[in-house]
């Protein structure tokens, strides 16, 4: 994630390293990328403001919020040269001067967010390079030759870079692999489902009868989510010119084919995070499936059934405290009185979780031991806590071996936050502390 990096590190220097301050970084990427995207069009904004997938990852301080406002942005802007083409009547260059040196910020901000990024680049490219005739390709050469050099100035040592990361192993978290179930939560999450299902720490605990709780809820939105979206197929296939929809068809399926078969060859699990920029052809899908449902009484009816919905669905993931962020806070504050009072302690969770909310971490007295991964046999070597602090073991833990020693042990949950577990010894076996 390398621009990424960049660009959060040079932000923390200038607002710091809050909670607030850091997600308020994404709003950088996101209100310029719907301006561009939206280009006018309220259905568009409308479509977007209601999104559950948007009101989750732009509440992250994570990439994901720049690769939303990237692939909004380039959509955006190609969508009007692709439509610009397909007037015959027009005349002038398909995108003015700015436009274009705009795209070219878009195409390398995207690239650079992480290599997903790069691969929905170079579909976004292909896309639209096979989506405009030769015969009308309106660009003066004046336009394009500083942010052509700037593009393969920039993403020619980026494509380097992501080679070598690749041939030195970098890769996703190999907690579980791509399958069918992780493809139908990609879906899940990229049509605004998640807020109105159960919370991820229920579905990654494997809770799934929790799920029949809110049948009636995700089944009234199936059917008007596939309401919405199959109008937006049909005006698309109607208005787009065939040539122009079979090459992004190709190069968008193309690269989310690429990525799934990856994370299925590689053993790592894609869900709708790793598909982000995909958020970008949905929402204009949805935005002309609604104008176009409008138009009719009872379609009125669909679309305001869908939005109320989809509002509720991201309102719910924002606020409901089923889907509430994983409680870095309260366990680093635990943490930290823990270690003042001279307790041993060990945190199996996050190790950036514990530097941004300053807990730290070490072998020392005053510090808490970074347990993740442990092997059978691991707290052997090591002087046993009188704390534990746990949190998604089929990351931190996935082989059992602290779940075990926890067991043997006579530990016992003293504390729960949102994915997190505070454990202590039970009173007859307790050990002296730390110092």
């Amino acid at each position: 994630m390398p621009f990424f990096l960049v660009v959060i590190w040079a932000w923390e220097k200038v607002a710091g390293d809050g909670e607030v301050a850091l997600r308020v970084m994404n709003l950088l990427w996101l209100i310029p990328g719907l301006y561009v995207f939206a280009n006018g069009r309220v259905d568009r904004l409308l479509i977007a403001a209601t999104s559950a997938f948007l009101w989750y990852y732009i509440d992250e301080a994570r990439p994901y919020g720049m690769q939303i406002g990237a692939s909004l942005m380039v959509f955006g802007l190609l969508d009007r040269a692709v439509v610009a083409a397909s007037d015959r009547s027009a005349e002038g260059p398909l995108l003015r001067r700015y436009q274009v040196w705009l795209l070219a910020f878009g195409l390398i901000a995207l690239a650079g967010s992480s290599l997903l990024g790069a691969i929905w680049a170079a579909a976004a490219v292909g896309a639209a390079a096979c989506a405009v005739p030769w015969r009308v390709r309106r660009l003066a050469i004046s336009h394009i030759i500083g942010p052509s050099v700037l593009l393969v100035v920039v993403l020619a040592p980026l494509g380097l870079y992501y080679l070598w990361t690749v041939l030195g192993g970098a890769g996703g978290t190999k907690v579980a692999t791509t399958d069918v179930r992780t493809l139908l939560f990609s879906a899940y999450e990229l049509l605004g489902f998640a807020g109105l299902g159960p919370g991820r720490t229920d579905l990654r605990a494997g809770e799934g009868a929790i799920v029949s709780s809110y049948l009636v809820a995700l089944a009234s939105y199936a059917i008007l989510v596939a309401a919405v979206t199959l109008a937006g197929v049909i005006q698309a296939v109607r208005d787009i010119p065939p040539r122009t929809l079979a090459a992004c068809a190709i190069a968008f399926t193309a690269a989310a084919a690429l990525i799934l078969i990856a994370g299925y060859i590689l053993h790592w699990r894609v869900v709708g995070r790793h598909l982000a920029p995909a958020i970008a052809v949905v929402l204009a899908l949805q935005a002309t499936g609604a104008t176009l449902l409008w138009r009719r009484p009872v379609g009125k009816l669909v679309v305001l059934g869908f939005l109320m919905m989809a509002l509720a669905s991201g309102a719910s993931i924002r606020f409901a405290p089923r889907h509430a962020k994983d409680d870095y806070r309260a366990a680093a504050t635990v943490v930290r009185s823990a270690l003042t009072g001279g307790d041993r302690v060990w945190w199996s969770a996050d190790a950036l979780g514990a530097l941004v909310y300053h807990v730290p971490l070490g072998k020392g007295c005053g510090s808490a031991l970074y347990v993740s991964e442990p092997r059978p046999g691991f707290a052997s070597a090591l002087e046993a806590p009188t704390l534990v602090v746990t949190s998604k073991p089929d990351i931190y833990d996935p082989e059992g071996a602290l779940a075990a020693f926890l067991s043997d042990q006579h530990f016992q949950v003293t504390e729960t936050f949102q994915a997190f577990q505070v454990w202590r010894r039970a009173s007859s076996t307790v050990s002296l502390p730390c110092g």
